[in-house]
């Protein structure tokens, strides 16, 4: 709690008022009967139903009256008033303000208890801010605090956790590994159900057609070589340099009639020995030869 001025609060990174109607609304605690706090006396004759013996001397006690004094029923409401809202560690006597907080428990003698807790945080907070180099002491009213932050926290739809973690009043939990692999499984199996695993036919078909293209590239690529081969052009000279473009070009249309006029030399050669007159004549000697 970084400072407690009358009505306003900062704790953490959170700011708020706190009034007597706030502390009503939290803790659901009604704003009616008497506005008292310690600090104002209080009647003798009304709280001595709470004891075994009501005429008893209660001045021998002189820290407060002593516990077993008290019957049993009124004995364990005070060890609660005093571990939740005086917030106590002194639970063998009852003092005059416990007596005030029991008569709230009798007949018409009501206590408007948010009053008297909104006046007991500002006494914390005076003393704290006193003795701000030793504050543990003085710190009391812990449930009430924490009642009031949920409250402000729930109005602006946060957590208690998400506040202490991100004001560093605690570690962030630990993630245990068994919930991690838990998401993991859940992810794996959510991938697979959106990418089912293709089946082993699917996968033999689609390496046969990459195959297949990667056989006709390679045939396209030779073929290509092959026309690149037959068709390069011869690489000139250094004579061939120093002519005269027109006379290049002549000389080549030259070597290229020379070349078609030999192939076709070869074809009819070739045109010939394959006629059906030299089959025979083969034929003939080939008989000839048989009956020598």
């Amino acid at each position: 709690m970084r400072s407690f001025n009358v009505l306003e609060v900062e704790i953490g990174d959170l700011k708020f008022t706190v009034t007597e109607a706030s502390i009503s609304v939290a803790t659901e605690l009604p704003q009616e009967g008497e506005r008292w706090f310690k600090n104002k006396s209080i009647g003798e004759e009304a709280w001595r139903v709470i004891l075994h013996n009501p005429g008893m001397d209660v001045t021998i006690f002189k820290r407060g009256i002593h516990v077993h004094a008290l019957e049993e029923k009124w004995a364990s409401l005070l060890l609660v008033i005093q571990k939740f809202i005086t917030c106590e560690g002194r639970f063998g006597a009852m003092y005059m303000y416990h007596t005030r907080l029991l008569m709230k428990f009798l007949e018409n003698q009501t206590l408007n208890l948010p009053y008297l807790l909104l006046l007991s945080l500002k006494k914390m907070a005076t003393t704290v801010q006193k003795n701000i180099e030793d504050i543990d002491p003085h710190l009391y009213h812990h449930g009430l605090v924490k009642i009031l932050i949920e409250d402000q926290l729930r109005k602006k739809r946060d957590t208690w956790e998400w506040f202490l973690v991100r004001n560093y009043f605690q570690d962030p939990p630990e993630v245990p590994e068994s919930s991690t692999v838990r998401k993991s499984r859940k992810r794996e199996t959510s991938i697979r159900i959106q990418n089912p695993p293709i089946s082993k036919t699917k996968e033999v078909d689609q390496e046969e057609k990459l195959e297949r293209t990667k056989d006709k590239k390679q045939k396209k690529l030779k073929g290509k070589k092959d026309i690149e081969d037959v068709y390069q052009s011869p690489e000139p000279s250094l004579e061939e340099d120093h002519q005269p473009l027109f006379e290049r070009l002549t000389h080549l249309q030259g070597q290229s009639t020379v070349a078609r006029k030999k192939e076709k030399e070869k074809q009819s050669i070739e045109e010939e020995g394959t006629s059906p007159q030299n089959l025979r004549r083969s034929i003939r000697l080939k008989g000839k030869w048989r009956k020598a």
